[in-house]
């Protein structure tokens, strides 16, 4: 290259690009601050979002990109006006459906920290720091669980993808002559991860055996002992059982020390998706609960659910903690600089991702702040609303479908059922089941559209069934009682 071409690549990058100034992003960053802190004072005063069709948003955002660029306040503006009103809203202290996320905010301060520093959390010799953190906050979480300090884990970005990585690490201590014929053992109300995952590890449909559940909706062990008998009988490999410790559909816990046992007897792995339900731990109540957790050979924890954390933290533990780094430890030529030294972490080595985000630091600075206590509290607090709903409910026109576990209660809409009657006294209703599951459906949408609640449906042994589920800080015994009044009201006008 010539002198004279050195000198004109010299000139053209003598500046960085052109950017808003220090005072302009001062004035952008206390519009957003001050938007965010109303936005949370006021929340639970506002709708709980809208879910336009596609035309809708196609029609409302659509657009060439941008060659030149607007002013902040401006695209701050149509962000308030036509993203934030049509989005759902999962910290409303009334989005009951399906497990949602409420993050306390210390939380988003430290993710607002995070995307600012945008430190690299994959490699001990980029960010010592954040790495020593995650560290931190891992073995909290052990020491929560009563798990062995010798395990090890990686924050990821959600149960989905630790789940992923647990099936991954399981499936490396197989041998590769035995993973055609290998089973996993899998409750009806697993998660649907599960399923994924096995696919992406290239299980056969067939390799996924459902085992059926007893009368309180949990894996039932007897059960599992038949499938894993009649399988070796087939020349099959028993070798996993995934269990729940807090199930998304009715909150329930698996007998995790009689699977304990089993997969014990029978030399198995035991992965408990915990996604939900392992907060609980943290109250004597959940404790005794979770009896036998700390046996499982893999963990999925999920802090953005029950644990008020924003999205996303996701967590993935193993007992034999040297098994995780061994899955997912590969050095090439481009990272040779970066081997840990004796005692050092690369959290790279410990799951699927290399570019990581400090996920650590919004759990670690809402510990420091709030102490393990409140967060104690909020499970206690979310227990008792669900406790509470179920009370409410039995006073009304609806059949307990799954009494409270954990959280989460099941129930439907039944016309003319007495208040405090038996369940089974729907049966004398004349609606049939298939009119009761139609009026059920159009309940939950009728309650959706109307801003003020969200609650989801699920199946329970057939019937469609209402679903509540509280993991939110913030809800109080009004938004209940706001709740089953307006599903009474609205039931009633239905059925009428």
């Amino acid at each position: 290259m010539d002198e004279s071409r050195l000198d004109e690549l010299k000139k053209d990058c003598a500046e960085p690009l052109l950017h808003p100034d220090l005072e302009a992003l001062r004035r952008a960053a206390d519009q957003v601050s001050s938007f965010l802190l109303d936005d949370f004072a006021q929340l639970g005063n506002r709708s709980t979002g809208l879910v336009p069709t596609r035309p809708e948003m196609e029609a409302l955002l659509r657009e060439p990109p941008p060659e030149q660029g607007s002013d902040f306040t401006k695209v701050f503006e149509q962000f308030q006006e036509k993203i934030v009103p049509n989005s759902l809203r999962p910290s409303h202290p009334r989005f009951l459906a399906f497990v949602p996320g409420a993050p306390n905010f210390v939380s988003v301060l430290g993710d607002w920290l995070c995307s600012g520093l945008n430190f690299f959390a994959g490699l001990w010799k980029e960010s010592p720091a954040a790495a020593e953190v995650e560290l931190l906050v891992l073995d909290w979480f052990k020491q929560f669980l009563g798990y062995p300090s010798t395990a090890r884990g990686v924050l990821t970005g959600g149960g989905s993808e630790a789940n992923l990585i647990a099936l991954v690490v399981a499936r490396e201590q197989l041998p590769l002559s035995l993973r055609q014929r290998a089973m996993v053992y899998v409750s009806e109300h697993r998660h649907w991860s599960i399923d994924r995952a096995g696919k992406i590890i290239g299980l056969r449909p067939d390799q996924i055996r459902t085992v059926p559940l007893d009368d309180e909706y949990r894996l039932d062990p007897a059960k599992l002992k038949e499938a894993i008998a009649l399988d070796r009988r087939w020349g099959r490999v028993p070798w996993l059982v995934t269990a729940n410790a807090g199930a998304t559909n009715t909150g329930t816990v698996d007998m995790l020390d009689d699977l304990a046992d089993i997969c014990k007897q029978h030399h198995l792995w035991l992965h408990v998706d915990a996604a939900y339900g392992w907060p609980a731990v943290l109250t004597e109540q959940g404790k005794t609960l979770l009896k036998g957790i700390e046996r499982a050979d893999s963990l999925t924890l999920d802090p953005h659910k029950w644990f008020a954390q924003p999205y996303d933290a996701g967590c993935v533990l193993v007992q034999r903690g040297q098994e995780l780094v061994d899955t997912f430890t590969l050095r090439p030529e481009y990272l040779q600089d970066v081997a840990p030294d004796e005692g050092e972490v690369n959290f790279a080595d410990q799951g699927i991702a290399l570019t990581r985000r400090f996920r650590a630091l919004k759990i670690w600075l809402s510990l420091k702040v709030l102490g393990v206590s409140w967060f104690r509290r909020m499970v206690e607090h979310d227990c008792q609303l669900a406790e509470l709903a179920q009370g409410l409910l039995e006073q009304g026109p609806f059949e307990i479908l799954s009494p409270r576990h954990l959280s989460i209660l099941c129930f439907r809409y039944v016309p003319g059922l007495t208040a405090g009657e038996p369940s089974g006294v729907s049966r004398r209703i004349t609606l049939s089941d298939d009119a009761l599951d139609r009026l059920n459906r159009t309940l939950c949408a009728r309650a959706c559209q109307t801003g003020r609640v969200l609650l989801s449906t699920t199946q329970l042994n057939g019937k469609v069934a209402l679903r509540l589920c509280f993991v939110n800080w913030r809800t109080t015994a009004a938004d209940v009682e706001e709740t089953v009044k307006l599903l009474t009201d609205m039931g009633k006008k239905l059925a009428g």
